[in-house]
């Protein structure tokens, strides 16, 4: 749970990990004595490390090179002790970005692991009322009229793999089918491969580049669809080499089960990690 609460405010592993470390050390230091719930002394303090461990990264992320995604955690078998139903999707995490590191905070501790409010409010000792606040503020500015979403993993799949085979088989017709007018594609190369810098939009500009960049890949990749952030995902592997994804894609879709958004991951750094 102390990984989950690190991975989803910071949004990579070796950090989410550090902090957690940081949070055991603490707690081996620390005078127990006075600790009545265990658990939330834990969650207190590895949630205020992550607070201000999270202004520093912020900083880092405005010179980033090209766009900045989550690192992605991948269900693998080397991290299949890790639960992932309360990891943030690719999407959404990239949404959190535009938050303050402590309504990051009050956001993910309330909908992630339903901690209410009065108990968040002790964690980053503010008022009950400025803890609310901060949460609806922080919906505004993710232009949410609810945060919570129930995505049907099955149909997440089906779409994925329908879009998958269009691009694949240059099916422009079922790519106009599936793809909202408004999609936009978001893709991190953090300096390396050939990532776009910044997003683009719209159907009609991205489709030639996804039909494009699929048929450069899929005759030297592997395609195998995984878990990535507990929804499912696609990784390319080169043919001869499965240790690494050459890139990821992940999707979100709307209620009418068309995709809004998609991500790219090329940046070899968070590719190695992610299936650390």
């Amino acid at each position: 749970m102390l990984f989950s609460i690190a991975y989803n405010m910071l949004g990579t592993t070796t950090d989410a990990e550090d902090m957690v470390q940081e949070t055991y050390i603490n707690w081996l230091n620390t005078n127990k004595s006075h600790v009545e719930n265990i658990k939330f002394y834990l969650i207190r303090t590895v949630s205020n490390k992550c607070i201000n461990h999270l202004k520093k990264l912020k900083k880092e992320r405005e010179t980033y090179k090209g766009t900045w995604l989550p690192e992605p955690l991948l269900s693998t078998p080397v991290i299949e002790n890790i639960d992932l139903k309360d990891n943030l999707s690719i999407g959404f995490m990239y949404l959190l970005e535009k938050l303050t590191p402590v309504e990051r905070g009050v956001m993910i501790l309330k909908e992630a692991f339903d901690i209410d409010y009065l108990e968040i409010a002790t964690i980053f000792d503010i008022s009950y009322e400025n803890c609310r606040q901060h949460f609806s503020r922080a919906k505004k500015k993710l232009m949410l009229e609810k945060t919570k979403f129930q995505v049907d993993n099955n149909v997440h799949e089906k779409i994925l793999r329908e879009f998958l085979s269009a691009c694949i088989s240059n099916d422009l017709n079922a790519l106009i089918e599936l793809l909202r007018e408004d999609v936009v594609v978001y893709a991190d190369g953090g300096g390396n491969g050939n990532a776009i810098l910044h997003p683009l939009f719209g159907r009609e500009t991205i489709m030639p580049l996804l039909i494009s960049g699929m048929n450069k890949w899929t005759p030297v990749a592997k395609i195998e669809i995984l878990s990535i952030n507990g929804l499912s995902g696609a990784a390319f592997f080169p043919v001869s080499d499965k240790s690494m994804p050459t890139f990821l894609i992940a999707i979100d879709t709307d209620d009418d089960s068309k995709i809004r958004n998609i991500y790219f991951m090329s940046n070899p750094q968070k590719l190695r990690l992610s299936q650390k």
